[in-house]
């Protein structure tokens, strides 16, 4: 380990912790030196399955013993404010796992803890650095599709996959327990598309959830339009239809842009430029020639092992460690993470009506007292108590 080399820690070892770990382990000049998780096992298999050296069942003899530069946090969302503030205050620089927190009170306490600690904080918006992605932003910031008017985001989510399955089955479980349920633990990344573009700092939101499925006690499908000033959006979580999508169509003036980052495929959508039947000729012509530039470009990202899922984490990460070294600007800015979780609290509000102030509004405490009592492994508020604080992960 050179004396530049970033040294990592990460608390929580559950199933996106292993992307964490995977696509650090990419990023040049930074080095995972420890894993924490409440539960040992967990710990021990993560630390095994990565070659990490170090491993803990405590946050403060983590941060004592292992000296990491940066912790990322990838536990249950309720537990993210106090485990960020005690971190920051202890003088490290995190990276939150999404959603950042329960609620936009506790995303503006986490921030103002790190301007007063002068350490950086990242979210994990790690779509938005996915290549696809980022080409997509640039074939709009040249002009080709006019002005963005409107955009459209799709999360297609698997209920019945194994963490889906995992919710689904346990009652009390902590996505539950979330003020905006299943979809407070997802919905950032097609949100955080959509806003992107619609800069508005409080757009008007339309919003409602349902249940697609007669077998499962909580909704499952939420539909929210989003209007502001120049953009419009409409973001659309589903778990009844297949296939499982995460798509964004970006509407502009003079032509649209299709993202699918699943198969990492950009496609036009434009008027005919032809008249007739002609158009009918060009136009497939058109989708011919494109789909062989997106073969092209996915056959030498392959070949360039650039192909990961989490592809998009992995430059985040570097954006993100730069920034550290540097002493520049986070790759998303802290009042762009508290605008994303601020809107988001006004979708569950919308979706909640009266229901607003229930019990449901379950909020994980964030005073300074409860946050450095989470890292010194002190359990104090109820969010605390759980024996998931670090040994489930977001999905």
């Amino acid at each position: 380990m050179s004396d530049n080399t970033l040294r990592i820690g990460l608390i929580g070892c559950g199933q996106i912790a292993d992307a964490h770990l995977q696509q650090i382990r990419r990023v040049e000049g930074a080095e995972v030196v420890a894993v924490c998780d409440h539960e040992e096992l967990l710990a021990r298999q993560a630390a095994e399955r990565f070659t990490v050296p170090m491993r803990f069942s405590n946050c403060a003899t983590m941060i004592q013993e292992a000296r990491p530069d940066v912790v990322h946090i990838t536990t249950p969302v309720h537990s993210h404010a106090p485990l960020a503030i005690g971190l920051l205050d202890a003088g490290l620089h995190v990276y939150v796992e999404k959603p950042l927190t329960i609620d936009a009170t506790e995303a503006r306490e986490v921030m103002a803890v790190a301007r007063e600690n002068n350490r950086l904080v990242c979210i994990g918006h790690d779509q938005l650095f996915d290549p696809a992605w980022l080409r997509a932003t640039q074939i709009v910031e040249s002009g080709e599709i006019g002005e963005v008017r409107h955009v459209e985001s799709v999360l297609g989510y698997p209920i019945n996959g194994p963490f889906g399955r995992l919710v689904v089955s346990t009652p009390d479980h902590w996505v539950r327990r979330l003020p905006g349920g299943l979809f407070q633990n997802t919905i950032s990344h097609p949100l955080y598309r959509i806003t992107e573009f619609l800069d508005d700092e409080s757009p008007e939101i339309e919003a409602s959830w349902f249940n697609g499925h007669a077998d499962i006690p909580f909704p499952t499908e939420l539909r929210a339009n989003l209007y502001g000033e120049r953009v419009s959006g409409t973001l659309l979580f589903t778990s009844r239809v297949q296939p499982f999508q995460r798509v964004t169509r970006i509407y502009g003036t003079t032509a649209a842009l299709e993202v699918d980052l699943d198969t990492q495929l950009i496609r036009f959508h434009q008027g005919n430029r032809y008249p007739g039947a002609f158009a009918r000729l060009e136009a497939p012509f058109r989708q011919l020639r494109e789909a062989g530039g997106n073969l092209k470009r996915n056959c030498g990202r392959f070949l360039r092992g650039n192909m990961h899922y989490f592809e998009g984490m992995k430059r985040l990460c570097e954006e993100f460690y730069s920034a550290i070294r540097n002493g520049t600007e986070v790759p998303v800015a802290a009042e762009e993470a508290i605008r994303v979780t601020d809107i988001m609290d006004r979708i569950f509000d919308e979706c909640l009506g009266d229901a607003a102030e229930s019990p449901f509004r379950i909020k994980a405490q964030t005073d300074r007292k409860s946050a450095v009592s989470a890292v010194s492994g002190s359990v104090e508020s109820d969010a605390e108590q759980s024996s998931e604080l670090v040994s489930n992960s977001t999905m």
